[in-house]
């Protein structure tokens, strides 16, 4: 939870995934003419990071392991000799900017993705902090595909770089191809990212927190769904519904088409064990998720005051 008076130290990550190029090419951009971004925010020491580099020299998520699975406190202690590379790099950059816990020396962490999903400007939200809330719900009045996905998070046991900081945000644009560029995406991120560094300045001023509430649609993580199998090692027997395709953020019903297999028979979405008969899907499709068996993350909807 960020309950300093003051943002002093940011990171901006980009190649946490090597073939998420926006933000490769962005840090990189910046690395080469930081004060792009350091005069936004010249109250707090600003670092750029490129996280994977060797997964960047691939064009590929990871060489060994997913670094963004890498950095729950348990794989930060595994012993040196087992390490693959990305359990290594996790180390490092724990050691450079953490480390993880209430000792970390970073107390905001904006992690720069991008999605095949049909998710626009998400921002990723892992805890309630004050600015990182106040400042989400601003960027969503400024950008129009703007979206709050809140995933609460135990931050010893959270998985994701963006945890080793006070307060983070994981950016996920898209949607975009893997391994590609987008010339309006990379200029919407850009500007999105120079914003959160803006804010942070307003906070640092103590104007962003005087700002009156902003009413904002937050969609909290409910459970994965998995593609449909016949048996947990057999290939996925069904699709995403072509229905349901693109649709991120749409409400889902119970009785939708939520998957067809692939002889064309229609799988209906059953509804919650809750007795809930609706929920709001994101991450439809996502590419890099089929070897996690991810289909889509469902969400629970509500309408909040930030």
């Amino acid at each position: 939870m960020l309950v300093m008076s003051q943002i002093k130290t940011i990171v901006i990550a980009g190649g946490t995934h090597g073939n998420e190029r926006t933000g490769v090419r962005l840090v990189q951009k910046w690395m080469a003419s930081p004060e792009c971004v350091t005069d936004l925010c010249p109250s707090a020491k600003v670092d750029l990071v490129l996280s994977n580099p060797e997964a960047m020299r691939l064009n590929r998520r990871y060489r060994d392991h997913d670094l963004n699975r890498a950095f729950s406190q348990v794989c930060l202690d595994a012993t040196e000799s087992s390490l693959q590379y990305e359990f290594r790099r996790a180390r490092e950059l724990n050691a450079q900017y953490g480390p993880k816990g209430k000792n970390t020396k970073t107390d905001l962490l904006l992690d720069v993705h991008n999605t095949g999903s049909n998710m626009g400007l998400c921002l990723i939200l892992s805890t309630r902090d004050p600015f990182t809330m106040k400042a989400s719900a601003v960027l969503c009045q400024e950008f129009k595909d703007a979206r709050i996905y809140y995933q609460p998070e135990e931050r010893s046991m959270s998985p994701y770089f963006g945890t080793v900081a006070k307060a983070d945000v994981c950016i996920e644009i898209g949607p975009q191809q893997h391994g590609t560029l987008d010339a309006r995406l990379f200029e919407e991120t850009e500007n999105l990212v120079k914003r959160y560094l803006e804010l942070a300045e307003e906070w640092n001023r103590g104007e962003l927190q005087k700002r009156a509430p902003i009413q904002v649609e937050v969609f909290t993580q409910l459970r994965d769904l998995g593609y449909p199998k016949e048996s947990p090692v057999a290939p996925i027997s069904a699709m995403i519904h072509p229905d349901l395709l693109g649709r991120d953020f749409c409400e889902l019903k119970k009785g939708d088409k939520v998957f067809r297999t692939f002889d064309g028979k229609d799988i209906l979405y059953e509804g919650e064990d809750d007795g809930r008969t609706s929920v709001y899907p994101i991450f439809i499709n996502e590419p890099a998720y089929y070897e996690k068996d991810i289909a889509m993350s469902l969400t629970v909807r509500s309408v909040e005051e930030w």
